[in-house]
């Protein structure tokens, strides 16, 4: 019997429409705004009955929003519902539940969940505890008090996480009040015809500007870093904490952040000299990024004017700051300094982009069709260093980010917001554009199909290396590279990863490009030059030589062998 009381149902509840088996419909109560979301998953109906009849939903603030009977019903209903928490069977008949909840945990990082099972199995809990699930319960010990204590326990970790980041991001009303009215301070000093008589009004708000000379920074938050972790919903809370961070940092110093009416943030330093402005804004400014990426796991660039001018300098320094960041598309330090660097040079004109662009973009979307990820990854990595290679002007890279993304979404029955549009044009690194791309695009992946399952691999840590490699395949890949990425010693990280997976990391990453080299040699018209391109190897030669130490053959002698055996078989 899957459950305690199966029958119990019927008898208290004889009112109660039934949900029959062949039709498995439910319909979902009114909800209110505010409440937690609940997602049921159980090709067992009576066991879905009574989880709905026996827990007290609404007293626990929490709303059923979906009840499915399979892997395949449960992801069509996920990503229009979003629940919070997901309640699930381990052993669907179309799938694994603890899959699954890997599978939907792609694309919303947040979601708790409860997995239910029909019998104790180590193998089960030692995965279930792998994902942080927030409870294993055996149906045969299933009880209302049972499910209620496991519900409220993955509610308070929503909340908890919910919680940290408005903790970061909250000031009182009186607080909030006074940001506000110092960015209309900061507005009226930019465009008052005499400066000096808005500092008047930054006086009453505590901001004592008596020093000689003044430098400008712009903070601008990586969107494509921010979208990898947090929902689009939180981006103005998360802006907020990056400002409280900011404003923390800056106390006692001559440094003062004011939010930007963006995602962005101005920093200005009052001083007595440009020296101590170099010298004050350095260590802040290291600082703020160590500190943004502790706190919430985000990247920023910083673009500095700090000849330390005047205050009736300070609109020319804003305008001079604006205008570098059509200049910075394609550097990749994390400091600009206006003026310090050389004139950067675009692609002129306004002309359709190269046939090599548009021919690996086309590449991309039959591998986007063909829900192949990992050819997804080489494919969108090469359009990058094309488009880093040409110097595309900022805006044509922009054009051409938003045209992939709307031909992704076409071709998956998706659709691209507006907002994500803005966003893009808001970008002020090739990097970080891609990195939306990325996102995106293994978010539609993700809502249409379960795509990049390695059915040989069920180490997660494992699973999860692997992607970052898919994302950065056409790169060199360091050790230090994913140790940074996932905030790790890189001593440490490379004793782990030989332990795992029994081979030192750089091996590893080889034997994956040479996996995906032998897919994409065996295309007619790819060849070896363009392979190595794709996969971040210098020139043919290198590529020739790791190929052959990997796979035992040459690249030419491995297209040999598939046009033979080709030739065979149609003898």
């Amino acid at each position: 019997m899957a459950i305690k009381h199966p029958l119990l149902f019927v008898q208290v509840f004889p009112q109660v429409v039934y949900v029959s088996y062949s039709s498995r419909k439910w319909k979902k109560p009114e909800r209110k705004c505010d409440m937690t979301k609940v997602m049921l998953i159980d090709d067992d109906v009576p066991v879905v009955e009574y989880l709905l009849k026996f827990i007290p939903w609404e007293q626990l603030d929490m709303s059923v929003c979906a009840a499915a009977y399979s892997a395949e019903e449960a992801k069509e209903l996920f990503y229009s519902m979003q629940p919070d928490i997901l309640i699930t069977d381990i052993g669907l008949p179309d799938g694994n539940g603890i899959k699954l909840a890997r599978h939907f945990r792609v694309t919303s990082p947040g979601l708790r969940v409860v997995f239910l099972t029909c019998h104790e199995d180590f193998q089960f809990l030692k995965e279930a505890l792998s994902i942080e699930a927030d409870d294993y319960i055996v149906k045969d010990e299933l009880s209302p008090d049972k499910m209620v204590e496991s519900i409220r326990k993955a509610q308070a970790r929503i909340h908890s996480a919910q919680t940290e980041l408005e903790r970061i991001a909250y000031k009182s009303d009186v607080e909030r009040n006074k940001d506000i009215l110092t960015q209309q301070f900061f507005d009226e000093l930019l465009h008052s015809a005499d400066p000096r008589n808005a500092l008047i009004q930054g006086k009453r708000l505590g901001i004592e500007w008596n020093q000689p000379c003044f430098s400008v920074v712009l903070c601008h938050l990586d969107l494509g870093r921010l979208f990898e972790i947090y929902d689009r919903k939180h981006l103005e809370l998360v802006r907020y904490a990056a400002y409280n961070i900011a404003s923390e940092l800056a106390a006692g110093t001559n440094v003062m952040p004011i939010l930007a009416r963006d995602t962005r943030l101005w920093i200005i330093a009052n001083t007595a000299d440009a020296e101590t402005a170099r010298r004050e804004l350095g260590d802040y400014l290291a600082g703020l990024r160590t500190k943004l990426d502790e706190f919430l796991k985000i990247d920023c660039y910083f673009t500095v004017d700090d000849s330390a001018g005047p205050l009736s300098n300070l609109k020319a320094m804003i305008n001079g700051i604006k205008e570098e960041l059509t200049l910075q598309y394609y550097d990749t330090g994390w400091v600009v300094h206006t003026g310090s660097c050389q004139q950067r040079e675009y692609q002129a004109g306004d002309t359709a982009f190269g046939d090599d662009i548009e021919e690996y973009a086309e590449k991309w979307i039959t591998a986007l069709c063909e829900f192949n990820r990992s050819l997804v990854h080489i494919y969108i990595g090469t359009i990058e260093k094309l488009v880093q290679e040409q110097r595309l002007k900022p805006i044509r890279a922009q054009d051409l980010v938003i045209r992939l993304l709307q031909q992704a979404a076409y071709k998956l029955g998706q659709q691209i917001e507006e907002p994500l549009q803005q966003d893009i044009r808001q970008t002020i690194r090739i990097g970080e554009a891609f990195r939306m791309v990325r996102w995106f695009t293994d978010r539609l992946l993700s809502q249409t199909r379960s795509a990049y399952e390695d059915k040989y691999i069920s180490n997660p840590d494992l699973r999860m290396i692997n992607a970052y490699i898919f994302e950065q395949i056409q790169k060199t890949i360091t050790s230090i590279d994913i140790a940074r990425h996932l905030h790790l010693n890189p001593s440490y990280f490379s004793r782990y990863f030989k332990k795992m997976a029994g081979l030192n990391f750089t091996d590893h990453v080889h034997l994956l490009k040479m996996e995906e080299a032998k897919r994409l040699l065996a295309q007619n018209n790819e060849t070896a030059e363009n392979v190595a391109y794709m996969l971040g190897y210098s020139d043919r030669a290198y590529f020739s030589k790791v190929f052959k130490k990997y796979t035992g053959t040459s690249p030419s002698e491995f297209k040999l062998k598939l046009k033979n055996n080709e030739t065979e078989r149609r003898q």
